[in-house]
């Protein structure tokens, strides 16, 4: 099968596990895939980029402040609203009427995609308890697979790859006796993404 936008490669999986030979490489490339979604889930987010733009719409928070899903770039960004109420999303802010954040794209010191828009204008996004009213247009995802979550992908797809010789949740070793599969990541794995999680965005 063909990888869609792992986390890692198949050669990256095969050199950690030491294997030379293609045998195997239909297996390892399923487990990448499984792996790699299993992180996103975890996470609550995707760390690959859309290969275009496409239109979202959230709740605000506020009216100075919107959370939206991971925005990769500014390019193709566009930020409307809907002043009436009416699913019409009419007015549309200019650059300088808004702010993306984090600043700068960087939180700790490491690239980072924008996830919220804050008015700082005179134009505000409008609120209600029942309907979506900010729509927007953006190349959603992440523009590259940070270095921590490559190596929990790398982790967790030979965790995968492994688990068909446990097909009871246990495997046994002859130097250490039972060894219990867990279920969710692997420990390692999931305390390498840990920074990365987020809780889910008012998205409709």
């Amino acid at each position: 099968m063909t990888i869609t936008n792992g986390l890692c490669s198949l050669s990256d999986v095969k050199s950690a596990m030491n294997i030379f030979d293609s045998t195997d490489d239909s297996r390892l490339e399923l487990a990448v895939e499984a792996a790699s979604r299993m992180i996103e889930a975890d996470c609550n987010r995707r760390f690959y980029q859309d290969a275009g733009v496409s239109a979202r719409i959230y709740s605000a928070l506020s009216g100075v402040l919107v959370l939206t899903d991971d925005i990769s770039t500014t390019t193709g960004l566009i930020v409307k609203t809907d002043t009436g109420f009416d699913g019409t999303f009419d007015q549309t802010f200019a650059s300088t009427d808004y702010q993306l954040e984090p600043l700068n794209g960087i939180v700790d010191g490491q690239s980072w995609p924008f996830t919220q828009i804050r008015a700082v204008e005179s134009l505000t996004f409008p609120y209600s308890r029942t309907r979506a009213v900010v729509q927007v247009t953006a190349r959603w995802g992440w523009s590259a697979v940070p270095t921590a979550v490559k190596q929990a992908a790398i982790i967790q797809s030979i965790s995968v790859f492994k688990s068909v010789e446990a097909p009871f949740g246990a495997l046994g070793l002859p130097d250490t006796g039972i060894l219990r599969i867990r279920s969710g990541l692997h420990p390692s794995a999931a305390m390498l993404v840990a920074p990365y999680r987020r809780d889910a965005v008012l998205v409709a």
